[in-house]
Order: structure tokens, then sequence, then C-alpha cells
């Protein structure tokens, strides 16, 4: 039985590395020698009988028997989350998830998660998910699922236990920094995330980008672009791009995001690996359809990967203003291989790096005016409340009051009741100084023109 499992462990190493030897094959240097798969895996001081006698222990001593799927699952795990956090063996059942995944609609509680000294942390909470609703934030460590500890866990373990029937419950242990550790109960839902939003701010275009994993991403924000400048026209000031707490996704949709905003020939993104074929550098093909508009992208601690590809993208080729917060840093590539047991292999393959040569990677990007996002809700003063000189009696050129001004002033001393709201609550500061930003800019570049006719 243990030369059984030894022998079909060997044959899956064989197949991954036969599947991925155009990324990662390597020339060996010169007085070196050019070791077999089997070597590079088990190391120079553990050999194949060394390995064998582990099995054969395990098989016979283990206080509860153990199938020969279970210990290869459980190599081929280690192995590669020994890498990096990205790294992972996904079983037939975690590779289909995936996939639904990059389609838009999958089941669980909405958010993007990573691995971080033996915890879940929560990279970014989706929109309009039980994850977002339920005040989760980029940042947060789940340190227990239903009372069951994190530690020891796999990622695709901790991530199985989160996912389930729609409607079901559990319950989450979270600890926040500078906060004791408290629970949250979340009920488990049909995820259908849309990519893009957008709407109107006074002039300026507010699009909202969720997620890169929607193969529609691109063409929903073509939309988006088209659709404000119909209803602006001319008045259109500039748009503000919010990529705040998005996870990522498709690097395909970073690239052709990005490609709308920037003229034809700049760069937008480029690779590097362990060697020169996975390196590669990214151009823009098309032209900018927001005709040369003022942009402020919005990114904060939860802006990971795509998200970051964009917001470097435009920042280095000087397109757009970025604003916020630094962003989460998930500068790698991962490619995905299938296998032909159903399952995939997920593997770091390249970092990236923004067009100037910045890499990403645990460093993020930094903004170029940084706003703190406000927890506590702002309050925006009714300036109709205040006292006019109009207002006094007998005033010189006083307006006559038209009878639906009349009956506005009535509106305004309705106001005066203590019971009533007399101010409108500002929620969203770090927004709010983005549009503040375009609209300077707007400013700047209306006069800017007419001074140089």
């Amino acid at each position: 039985m243990n030369s059984r499992l030894f022998g079909f462990f060997c044959f899956i190493i064989f197949s991954a590395v036969a599947i991925t030897s155009f990324y990662l094959k390597a020339t060996p240097k010169e007085g070196e020698k050019d070791p077999s798969v089997l070597q590079s895996f088990l190391m120079p001081h553990l050999d194949s009988k060394l390995f064998d006698s582990i099995l054969s222990r395990i098989k016979e001593d283990y206080v509860e028997e153990v199938t020969d799927e279970k210990l290869l699952e459980g190599a081929l795990n280690g192995m590669l989350s020994a890498l990096d956090p990205h790294s992972a063996y996904l079983d037939p059942k975690a590779y289909k998830e995936l996939m639904e995944q990059n389609k838009g609609e999958y089941g669980g509680l909405g958010m993007e998660v990573t691995m971080e000294n033996g915890l879940v942390k929560i990279i970014s909470p989706i929109d309009d998910t039980p994850a977002k609703k339920a005040g989760l934030e980029a940042g947060d460590l789940i340190v227990a699922i239903d009372k069951k500890p994190i530690s020891g866990m796999t990622l695709l373990e901790a991530v199985d236990l989160l996912r389930g029937k729609p409607g079901t419950k559990v319950r989450l242990h979270i600890k926040r920094e500078g906060k004791d550790v408290f629970e949250k109960t979340l009920t488990r839902a049909i995820i259908q995330v849309k990519a893009v939003k957008w709407h109107v701010e006074g002039n300026i275009g507010y699009i909202r980008i969720a997620t890169f994993n929607d193969e529609k991403t691109v063409s929903l924000v073509k939309e988006a672009v088209a659709s404000l400048k119909k209803q602006l026209g001319k008045k259109l000031e500039g748009l503000v791009l919010d990529v705040r707490n998005d996870p990522g996704g498709l690097l395909d949709a970073a690239i052709g995001v990005s490609d709308l905003f920037l003229a034809k020939g700049q760069e937008i993104v480029s690779t590097k690996g362990r060697n020169s074929q996975m390196d590669s550098h990214i151009y823009a093909e098309s032209s900018d359809i927001a005709e040369g508009l003022p942009i402020v992208v919005l990114v904060n601690g939860g802006s990971a990967s795509a998200s970051e590809i964009l917001a470097g993208a435009l920042q280095d080729n000087h397109r757009a203003i970025v604003a916020g917060t630094k962003s989460f840093g998930k500068g790698s590539v991962q490619v995905v291989l299938p296998l032909t047991n159903g399952g995939a292999l997920k593997l770091t393959t390249a970092r990236y790096y923004t067009p100037s040569g910045r890499s990403i990677q645990a460093k993020g990007i930094e903004p170029d005016i940084v706003i703190d996002q406000v927890q506590t809700k702002l309050e925006k003063i009714d300036e109709k409340e205040r006292i006019h000189e109009e207002d006094f009696v007998g005033a010189l050129d006083k307006p006559e009051a038209t009878q639906s001004e009349d009956k506005t002033k009535e509106e305004e001393k309705d106001t005066l009741d203590p019971d009533k709201k007399k101010k409108q609550e500002v929620q969203d500061y770090q927004l709010m100084r983005a549009l503040d930003i375009i609209r300077t800019m707007a400013i700047t570049k209306k006069y800017g023109s007419k001074k140089g006719k």
C-alpha cells in the first residue's frame, strides 16, 4: 500500500511539472547537477526510503485510519502553501467553485480572503453581499468559523467552511485591529456580483467597479462612460473610478479597463518571472474614451490585484490622480493549470510592475492624495436655514416672491421644527473629497485653456 501511494504521488508530481514546464523550466547553472523532479521535491536530506517510512508510520500508527487520497491531497496542499499564500492545489470541487466565481455568480458570503500567520485575512468584502452588509472590513482576521479555530487549517479548508447552502447561517469570530475578538453571524447567499455600477454626482460621473471577475467588466465600464456622457453632455466635468474594497480578479479585465482610459502605445503593466518566458510588457491598443476628462481613482486597503494594476497604470501615465489610502499590495500573478483528475494547480509564476517599474507586491499603490475615511458621519449644514439680508423687513431691493417661492419659504419654515431633520448627513468623506478634486481640476483646465487662447 505504501509503495502504491508513493508511486501515485510521484506520478501526480511528474504530471503537474510536465504541464507547467513551459513556465518553470530553468537551465542549471554551470557545474550544477540537473536535479530530477523527485529529488527537487524531496530535497537532498529526504530520500524516497525516508518518505516511504513516514507513510508507513502514518498508515500503521495514526490515531485514525487515513485514506491514500487524503494523504496525497495533504501533501500537495502543504507543498504549495509553503511557497506563498496564493499558490494552492484545487481539488475538483474547489476548481469548479473558482470557475463559477470568475463568471460573477457563486454561493457564500461574498469576500476575498487570504492566509496570514495561520489566520484567514479578509482582503475585501464585496458590495451588496452578506459580508459587506454585516460590516466586515478589509484587514479583519477570522480566527474561528462556527467555533472551529482556524489555526491548523489550510485556506481551502477554511473557505469550504465559509461556503454552504444559501440561507444557512455561519458564525464567525473576528479580530480587528484595536478591538477585542467579536462575533458575527452571517447568512449565506448566492453571490451575484454586479461588477460595475454608475450614477451622476452633480456634473461628475461616478463609476463603481466592485470586481474584475466578471467577464463583462470592460464592456460595462464602456457602457457607463457612454451613459454618463449622454446624461450630462458637455457639462460632464470628470470621472471618479471607485475601486475601494475591490479584491481584483481577472488580469485581462484589469488590462482592458486600463486600456479604455489611456492613449495607444502607453504601457499598462509588465510582468517578470523566474525566467524570461514569463516576462512581458502590455501596452494600450485603443484611445481614451473619456477624451482627456479629469479622472480620480479611489483606492483603500481593500483594493487589490487588478484594482492596483488599473490605479498604477493611470497614475504612472499621469492620466489620473489616485486618492484615498494605500492599497492592499497583491502584486503577483497566478496561473490556473487544470489537472487530469478534474482539479487544478494554482501557481504563482510572476510579479507585475506598474509602467514606471514599481513592484506592487507587499508595497501597494501609494495615493497621490491621502484621504482617510472618516468613521463618524459628517453633517452638511443646510445653508437655506441661515438668515439673509432679504429676510429683514424693509430690506432694500428685496425681490418680490412668486407663488412658488412663497411655497418654498413655507417649506423652509417647516424645517425649523426641532423634531425635523435640519442637516444632511455626508456618509462617504473620501468620495466627497474626490468630487472636490475633480471640480478643482475641471476649473483649472477650463481657465487654463482660456488663458492659452
